[in-house]
């Protein structure tokens, strides 16, 4: 497919800039990737791409390539100026890429699709997390710990803010993505796919002296609030991470992704994915 032209005012370009705000996420159900290693990674998980428009002036190496290789998958592809391309993006540097996709997430029903149940899982489960930057770190970590989904509730954060899909650096496009619309809701998929809900929460029990299944979703609420409208008799156990009692509080970004390594371990679930990467290696040309 050839490669267009778009102006500043070009009808496509001014419904991706439109994509910066939730509202019209929401009703065209896409969003914008920004950057060479998104975009990347979107293309390589097969992301849904609307649109691609890419800038040659003052660009990195790789976007003239991502661009090309976008065109021969049959995705429209345009070629704007950097005052156009920086019209798109929320960064003070734009990377010279942008690309519209359509959303990720799958039906919470579908949860007991992504595992089989004779085998070990992980689940990220952010009920009411807020903060976008703490979400995409979660989600990285997610990724990092074997984790097979990443579920979101209606109070947090969502999946497609711009702050978010950056601190996830591609894990968004890899890790399994469910929304729900109720804690109820949740509690149900999660029994469908014979998965025991563990809390995170400060002043819990050790996180390192407590047995979980072997199947286990981890639930992280909001930062200050902790968890709220959460039924507690559907919560196995809650744990925590014991720490200096002169420290604040972990963010947390950092707290849940010590619990999803710890839980990640003890489960099996860290040393499955590590024999599997051994297995990977050793079987490279």
């Amino acid at each position: 497919m050839a490669i267009g032209v778009a102006g500043f005012h070009h009808p496509l370009v001014r419904a991706a800039k439109a994509l910066q705000q939730k509202k019209h996420r929401r009703t065209e159900r896409c969003f914008l990737i920004e950057g060479p290693n998104a975009v990347g990674a979107a293309l390589d998980a097969g992301a849904q791409f609307r649109h691609l428009f890419f800038t040659r002036d003052h660009a990195p190496e790789p976007v003239q390539a991502l661009a090309e290789r976008a065109a021969s998958k049959e995705i429209d592809v345009y070629e704007v100026d950097a005052r156009t391309l920086a019209a798109l993006t929320h960064t003070s540097t734009p990377q010279g890429i942008v690309a519209v996709a359509g959303f990720l997430e799958r039906p919470i029903a579908e949860l007991s699709t992504i595992s089989r149940e004779e085998e070990p899982a992980l689940m990220l489960v952010l009920h009411d997390l807020a903060d976008p930057g703490n979400a995409g770190t979660l989600v990285r970590s997610a990724e990092a710990f074997g984790a097979s989904a990443v579920c979101f509730g209606p109070n947090a954060v969502e999946p497609y803010n711009d702050k978010l899909v950056r601190a996830s650096a591609g894990a968004l496009f890899r890790v399994a993505l469910f929304t729900y619309g109720s804690w109820p809701e949740f509690a149900a998929a999660a029994r469908d796919a014979k998965v025991s809900i563990v809390a995170a929460a400060a002043g819990s029990a050790d996180v390192r002296q407590v047995t979980c299944g072997a199947r286990v979703a981890i639930v992280i609420g909001h930062e200050r609030h902790g968890l709220r409208d959460i039924n507690a008799a559907d919560i196995e156990r809650s744990v925590g991470i014991p720490q200096s009692a002169q420290a604040e509080s972990l963010n947390a970004g950092v707290a849940g992704s010590i619990v999803l390594y710890e839980i990640s371990r003890s489960t099996g679930v860290l040393g499955l994915i590590m024999r599997e990467r051994d297995t990977e290696k050793s079987q490279a040309p």
